[in-house]
């Protein structure tokens, strides 16, 4: 019997008139691409609607998911229906910027199943909660530094300032200029090994937060060269409050 394969679907693209090419970030093999042959068709079984950015899927791949090559997906079913996400104005841009941020940074093949958990649970706190999420990219892109290995020190102390290259807090102001000041620095603080729920409850007005996310973005880009030519945070910003 074929064991189901979990999937986060991260970027579907059309390929001729009537396929997908999909990437799906995968619990037990880290990221794949498959050919979804006539998604767009009457009568396909995979249909495109299956694979819109960040569905949670179970398939069956055809031949061995171990290999590298672009395989063949089979019984694609949703492991989730999302109750608010596709639906919300605001959560539908939240769901850009994740996605856009995890194409990014999710390049590399290998699996790491605490990072799948981290992205699904995340996706299904965001689609349950009514309010209280809009510091959630904030919380998530700092998520996403620890499983990607360059998390922020928590060594911080009143009065301190992050320094952006090192990636700690500090006493002095660096020379160069990627850096938190300290009233950032102790917002910052704050954000760090804490629960989603905590940091999404954080009273920040929209000025302060999308200044906090360029920082933290900056912060990204410093560790993680393939963020160039980020966007979606700009759709973002203009509909968080």
């Amino acid at each position: 019997m074929d064991d189901k394969t979990q999937g986060i679907v991260l970027q579907s693209l059309r390929y001729g008139d009537t396929s997908l090419i999909v990437k799906i970030y995968t619990r037990e093999f880290g990221l794949k691409s498959y050919m979804i042959k006539g998604a767009f068709s009457r009568t396909a079984k995979n249909r495109a609607a299956l694979f819109q950015n960040l569905h949670l899927i179970n398939y069956v791949e055809a031949g061995n998911p171990r290999q590298a090559s672009m395989g063949y997906l089979k019984d694609v079913q949703l492991r989730t229906i999302y109750h608010s996400l596709p639906f919300v104005m605001n959560k539908s841009a939240i769901m850009m910027f994740v996605s856009e941020l995890l194409s990014k940074t999710l390049t590399e093949p290998e699996p790491n199943v605490s990072l799948y958990d981290f992205v699904e649970q995340s996706l299904l706190w965001l689609d349950l909660v009514d309010s209280d999420y809009a510091n959630f990219p904030l919380y998530f892109t700092l998520e996403m530094t620890r499983h990607l290995g360059f998390y922020p020190k928590t060594n911080y102390v009143e009065g301190s300032c992050f320094d952006m290259m090192e990636g700690h807090f500090s006493s002095h102001y660096p020379v160069h200029p990627y850096y938190f000041d300290t009233d950032d620095a102790a917002l910052l603080s704050q954000l760090l090994d804490t629960s989603i729920d905590k940091a999404c409850r954080i009273p920040l007005n929209a000025s302060r937060r999308r200044e906090m996310l360029d920082g933290i973005l900056t912060f990204m880009r410093l560790h993680a060269p393939v963020m160039k030519g980020f966007k979606s945070h700009e759709v973002l910003k203009s509909v968080l409050g």
